[in-house]
């Protein structure tokens, strides 16, 4: 087994050039040379677990796992989100954390119901369930059996199928523990006969949240996750790599957006999870701007901002302030910019806490640079104080 740890050099270890590449491609990870031919090997902001040519290789994330469950958890559902969820969980890995945390979201949601869609099936049965079809019984030469119009229940959703997919992936993992093992099954019992979906990420992406089926929402969510940290470990090279990775960057970036879309009282149109498309730099819209926060209300920008996963780098001894990359604070320009707003925000996840606000000599625009830690217990707070609240404003708008 190889342990390594987030953006962390790692002992010398023996590795050939196709185990090299399958790692560089599943961790994002980069490569030093070492003695006796052996490498050092410097994953990304990619954590979790894996196995290349029967190596398994776990990266540990510099965030403690509990943290990263909970905001997860968050973005998954930011109002029904509980902290006891995080407190009752014994897992010291994410993989283990994540299933069990799926689990428990699944067995929650069936509480309240398993969720079922209505159709009306013509039957004929050797008892009367339903409205009889007279035509058609007058017609039949026998009394039994007898046509019916009869209402039928439906388990073959999109939701219970997408369960049954992450379920089925998580419990095919070796690194569980028993208490999650027993909780999978439990799901699994509920959902084993629903019908297979052959891209479930995908129709996860499409499911329409209703009051009928609102109460499957944190599952679904959970198990989109699932699904995608799935499908980064099988796309190196042709052959299958089994395993299971989260890219922090991608967690960090929708957990601050759950939290200051709540904060700004937005909705998914308002201030959806990408913009892709709808912003562009140039008059011919060729060159695309896609900030991580943006939030659109009555035709009108009202927030813009990035989010920016900092955990690799601290702030140095006589650096009090994060001052921000000239790279990240050129891009969060133009997104002010072409947004017709007079500031932005640039959140720093990392591990320490600051604000500064550079003024943009020309403009006037205000480019905020807020860096917040994860490892604080106050992390939630943190991130919600990135939105300034104004009296009689909910944002800082442009003039």
């Amino acid at each position: 087994m190889l342990n390594l740890t987030e953006h962390q050099r790692g002992n010398p270890v023996a590795l050939t050039l196709s185990q090299q590449r399958q790692v560089r491609e599943i961790f994002d990870a980069r490569f030093e040379p070492a003695e006796n031919g052996c490498v050092r090997v410097i994953p990304g902001a990619r954590v979790g677990a894996a196995t290349v040519d029967d190596l398994h290789i776990v990266v540990t994330p510099k965030v403690p796992v509990f943290r990263i469950i909970h905001m997860i958890g968050v973005a998954a559902d930011p109002f029904g989100w509980r902290p006891d969820d995080v407190a009752g969980l014994s897992a010291t890995s994410v993989t283990d954390a994540i299933a069990a945390l799926f689990a428990r979201a699944c067995i929650r949601a069936f509480g309240f119901g398993i969720y079922r869609t209505y159709r009306t099936e013509r039957l004929t049965l050797s008892h009367v369930k339903g409205r009889i079809d007279v035509a058609r019984y007058i017609r039949s030469p026998l009394p039994v059996p007898v046509p019916v119009d009869a209402t039928v229940h439906d388990d073959h959703t999109a939701e219970n199928q997408v369960l049954r997919a992450a379920c089925d992936a998580l419990r095919r993992l070796s690194e569980l523990s028993t208490r999650t093992h027993t909780d999978l099954a439990s799901v699994w019992k509920v959902v084993r006969e629903v019908g297979l979906l052959h891209e479930p990420l995908r129709t996860a992406q499409q499911i329409v949240w209703s009051r009928h089926n609102a109460h499957y929402r944190t599952a679904v969510r959970l198990a989109e996750l699932v699904l995608r940290s799935q499908s980064v470990t099988i796309t190196s090279g042709t052959v299958p790599v089994p395993g299971f990775v989260l890219n922090m960057p991608s967690i960090v970036e929708n957990y601050v957006r759950a939290l200051i879309r709540e904060e700004l009282g937005a909705d998914d149109t308002e201030m959806p999870t990408s913009w892709k498309g709808r912003l562009t730099l140039d008059r011919g819209r060729q060159i695309g701007l896609i900030p991580d926060l943006g939030m659109r209300r009555n035709g009108r920008w009202e927030f813009i901002g990035d989010v920016k996963y900092k955990v690799a780098q601290r702030l140095s001894a006589d650096q009090k302030h994060e001052q921000g990359r000239q790279d990240d604070l050129y891009q969060l320009h133009a997104y002010v910019t072409e947004a017709g707003l007079d500031e932005g925000t640039l959140v720093y996840a990392g591990m320490a806490q600051s604000e500064v606000v550079h003024t943009v000599r020309a403009t006037g625009a205000r480019l905020r640079v807020v860096a917040v830690d994860l490892t604080a217990d106050d992390i939630d707070a943190q991130v919600r104080g990135v939105v300034r609240v104004e009296p009689g404003r909910t944002v800082h708008l442009a003039p």
